[in-house]
């Protein structure tokens, strides 16, 4: 997950800043493991900021909304009552949003 993040991210500072960054997660790290929780908060936002598809088109809002209810889901262990509180709204509202994304198989 930390490597999808790191390529996703366009690093402005260029080299620097992804050196920067493994040092830090480096030092963070209790083991031999860089988790995502050791990476700069702005960089973990902006691996939702930066969603793009693949053939280079800007995504729907939905599409965004989508993604990012997936991306918490997974971020959580699929815990839905967690998930909601991270996004700020109900269960009933996430389980809603659950249905017409159709995020559960």
């Amino acid at each position: 997950e930390v490597v999808d993040i790191l390529l996703r991210y366009d690093f402005p500072g260029n080299v620097r800043e992804l050196e920067n960054i493994i040092e830090r997660g480096v030092a963070l790290a209790s083991g031999d493991i860089i988790e995502v929780g050791h990476l700069p908060e702005d960089l973990r936002d902006a691996s939702f900021h930066t969603f793009r598809r693949k053939s280079g088109g800007i995504p729907s809002l939905a599409d965004q909304e989508r993604a990012y209810i997936e991306w918490v889901l997974q971020e959580h262990g699929d815990n839905k009552s967690l998930a909601a509180q991270v996004l700020g709204i109900d269960r009933v509202s996430l389980w809603r949003k659950i249905k017409k994304y159709k995020l559960e198989g």
